[in-house]
């Protein structure tokens, strides 16, 4: 496993703050960068979006965080530029990551601006080479992200192995923090059973369809104003709000 950067962007929707955090793990790092964008003009002379924010929270600490102010987007990660960098403390000094051990990983999202909103959270799943090109050989599923508080954090119903949508259920409050919507991480022993074998003549090769490739877990945080809630979230992320219980 390698350590590796990588970066994730993501819109804005008449005051929808999206902020994008890459976790690359498997003792990996990774950065993030967020864009701000309108889908439409209907509703941005409604929005206060001077006031909006979010940051998402690693074991208690602020990973990243992008709120705006006095006409500006102010982005912080923790190691002191807009980049955020999760899973720095995953393992200890030398320490080599071990199949099937659980890792602490509470991930939460805090309303770090002052007006209250409605949060969503992607989870994308997948492997990669050394070059960049996806592993699809290896399932999503072998990395496990623990996921908790169902009672808060709504899954949308078409979620694939690859992508988990996660809606936090009602307003997060300005300056409050969300039930964890996960806790741990873990390797599946089983991808040390992911081989390929190849005979020539007499002899035979096998080989980890895990060796040398990299797991990545990819979070994006999205936040909604509260202000024609339904509406702004059908558009924002394409559900019903009602449907799925999140008003």
């Amino acid at each position: 496993m390698k350590r590796r950067k990588a970066s994730q962007r993501r819109k804005v929707t008449y005051g929808l703050l999206v902020l994008a955090v890459v976790m690359l793990l498997a003792s990996a790092v990774g950065s993030t960068r967020a864009a701000l964008t309108y889908y439409s003009e209907n509703y941005t002379a409604e929005i206060t979006v001077s006031q909006i924010g979010v940051s998402l929270l690693e074991n208690g600490e602020t990973v990243s965080s992008r709120d705006y102010n006095k006409n500006k987007w102010n982005e912080t990660g923790n190691n002191g530029s807009a980049s955020a960098v999760l899973l720095k403390n995953m393992l200890k000094k030398d320490e080599k990551l071990a199949l099937n051990k659980k890792y602490d990983e509470k991930l939460s999202v805090k309303n770090s601006g002052t007006i209250d909103e409605y949060t969503r959270v992607r989870i994308y799943k997948y492997w990669v080479n050394p070059d960049g090109s996806k592993v699809t050989a290896l399932s999503p599923d072998l990395i496990d992200l623990h996921l908790v508080n169902q009672e808060n954090w709504v899954k949308n119903p078409k979620s694939t192995k690859e992508c988990t949508e996660l809606f936090y259920k009602g307003i997060l409050k300005a300056g409050a923090q969300s039930k964890p919507f996960a806790d741990t991480i873990r390797i599946d022993k089983k991808v040390a059973s992911e081989v390929k074998t190849e005979k020539n003549g007499n002899v035979i090769t096998t080989t980890y369809k895990y060796d040398g490739v990299q797991f990545k877990v990819d979070v994006e945080v999205d936040a909604v104003q509260t202000h024609n809630a339904q509406d702004a979230i059908r558009s924002a992320w394409g559900v019903d709000a009602s449907a799925l219980g999140i008003l």
